[in-house]
């Protein structure tokens, strides 16, 4: 199906099939587009449609359409379908048909349940939606509930789309997540994919994106409000990284359409407002974002620049200084790009016209100067207008709006350059029907190669093996001291390291822990899919010791005659 698809999504000649009133609105959306190939209307009696001569019937089209646009319902739009498939069409858009209708048809070609938009292939195939512009490039929406792209509209600012396609209920389906991740994926005018998804795909489907999407070199980002803590897991294995608001995904695509994903976690903040560096700051940590240090250098030079009265630090508080001239400005702006940071963000509120002018000209200026990536931002969506998103891309500074979601926008792109998607193929559970056996103390601990005890000056670090079909088998540790971490089985040792870098443990620590978190995982590769769970209170110790204080390790008993039976 992939030349199917390639030709439905670039198609040079295009048939519309329906009601003549619907037919002539699509041709007036076509040219207005600028779609400029091959349009073939359908109509009954082959009268002119919009000022185009039809045909009667598709089976008298003067080649296979490339695309077709079907307002039909029921029958008919079955009939036309397969009448499409035998005139070799590549695909079809039907506006009036949903992801379950698809599901259940035996759809003969690529259907696109819905609509289909695409500013760079000039098709406007979306019904309701928003006008939106032609463009050369820009990032791609896959989306499982059509109706969010209207809200996905409201918001983008004139962010350059290139597609916003509807999905299939069947990811390895014509239209499902993994061939047409892959064709877009594929296209140069496509600079990220955006899947907008309430549920994941079957493991393997995801880390299969992961790889087509390290293959092309270009970021994922996934839009869903109801992930756990496997599901994350999952994507972060992939690669792949997810914000859980519409207003986040917008940012995030502004940020990786601009710059792609960022490689660390280090950023530089300036804000002017009174309270806005506190409530950066309070708000960045909330999404694990560092503010990195100030160097030196920078302190002095920021010193130079800043009245006595005001000290130099991250976030940098200019507030009361928004008169100043935009050179005084340009110069504060590239003196915090220069240090640690990976990207600079300055914080804007209530400038008016002239004050935001100064931002603008002095962040192009500190973009030229330094090269580093540099965001403006304001608090109040309605400030963030389209006029003013466009002038800032064309000097290719980062416009982002609302300070909640564009925090978490640069999160997901930190996440997304800090990730390394890979590792072998993930252990599954594989219950049985009957009862759970229960192991607790030495009997556990001697399974996993354990000591057991109490002793010791560190404080336990909470492991939690939990086994879900959905993604496999989820480790999350927790520390007293508040750090967190999480991994689905089998970790790599970059992994481990990475896991006991969240926890905040020293070499000797990290390395006790990378030889509990092999005994789990080599137990559970052991039983073949019969664990269900595990929990165990560890000390590490002082000098890298590990020992359970506490274990319990659940199983079930009959998992063994299962396998038997299972014809694999």
């Amino acid at each position: 199906m992939s030349q199917a698809l390639s030709r439905s999504l670039a198609p040079r000649s295009i048939a519309l099939i329906g009601p003549v009133v619907e037919i002539s609105a699509t041709i007036e959306a076509l040219r207005a587009l600028g779609y400029a190939w091959q349009i073939w209307p359908v109509a009954e009696g082959g009268a002119a449609v919009a000022g185009v001569a039809s045909v009667c019937s598709i089976a008298e089209l003067p080649g296979a359409p490339d695309l077709a646009h079907v307002a039909l319902r029921g029958e008919p739009l079955q009939a036309a379908l397969s009448a499409l498939a035998e005139r070799g069409a590549g695909g079809a858009v039907c506006p009036y048909l949903d992801a379950d209708a698809l599901a259940a048809m035996d759809a003969p070609l690529p259907v696109f349940a819905g609509g289909l938009l695409s500013p760079v292939a000039r098709l406007p195939f979306w019904p309701g939606g928003a006008a939106v512009a032609p463009a050369r490039r820009g990032p791609a929406l896959l989306l499982t509930d059509p109706e969010r792209l209207g809200r996905l509209l409201d918001l983008r600012r004139g962010v350059p789309l290139s597609y916003a396609v509807p999905l299939g209920r069947d990811a390895t389906a014509a239209t499902g997540l993994l061939p047409l991740s892959a064709e877009l994926l594929s296209d140069e005018r496509v600079t990220a994919l955006a899947v907008q998804a309430d549920t994941l795909a079957a493991p393997a489907d995801i880390l299969d994106l992961g790889r087509v999407a390290q293959k092309h070199g270009k970021p994922v980002v996934f839009l869903s409000g109801q992930l756990g803590a496997g599901s994350a897991a999952l994507l972060r294995r992939a690669g792949i990284s997810y914000v859980t608001r519409s207003a986040a995904l917008i940012e995030a695509l502004w940020i990786l359409h601009l710059v792609g994903p960022l490689p660390a976690n280090a950023l530089a903040a300036i804000v002017s407002g009174p309270g806005l560096a506190e409530r950066a700051e309070t708000l960045a940590t909330a999404q694990g974002l560092r503010l990195a240090p100030l160097g030196k250098l920078q302190q002095e030079a920021l010193a130079r620049e800043l009245p006595s009265a005001r000290s130099p630090d991250n976030p940098l508080d200019v507030s009361g200084l928004a008169e100043a001239s935009a050179g005084w400005l340009a110069r504060i702006f590239a003196e915090m790009m220069i240090g640690e940071a990976v990207l600079t963000l300055a914080v804007i509120r209530n400038a008016g016209e002239a004050g935001w002018a100064r931002a603008a000209e002095a962040a192009a200026r500190a973009r030229e100067r330094v090269g580093m990536p540099l965001a403006l931002l304001a608090p109040n969506r309605a400030e963030m207008t389209e006029a003013r998103s466009l002038a800032l891309l064309e000097a290719g500074v980062i416009p982002l709006a609302g300070l909640k979601p564009a925090l978490e926008a640069l999160r997901a792109a930190m996440d997304i350059g800090a990730l390394v998607p890979g590792g072998g193929p993930l252990l599954m559970p594989r219950p049985g029907q009957g009862d759970m056996a229960l192991t607790r103390g030495a009997a556990a601990a001697a399974l996993l190669g354990l000591a057991v005890g109490g002793e010791g000056s560190q404080a336990p670090l909470q492991l939690r093996l939990s086994a879900d079909p959905a993604f496999g088998y989820l480790v999350e540790l927790s520390s007293a001291a508040g750090g967190l971490g999480s991994g689905l089985l089998p970790l790599s040792p970059r992994a481990c390291r990475e896991l006991a870098m969240h926890l905040g443990l020293g070499a000797e620590q990290a390395g006790a822990l990378a030889g509990v978190l092999r005994a789990v995982q080599d137990h559970v590769a052991a039983a073949g899919g019969a664990v269900a769970g595990l929990e165990i209170a560890l000390d590490l110790g002082d000098n890298g010791a590990a020992c359970a204080r506490s274990i319990e390790l659940r199983a079930w008993t009959d998992a063994a005659q299962t396998r038997r039976r299972s014809p694999e």
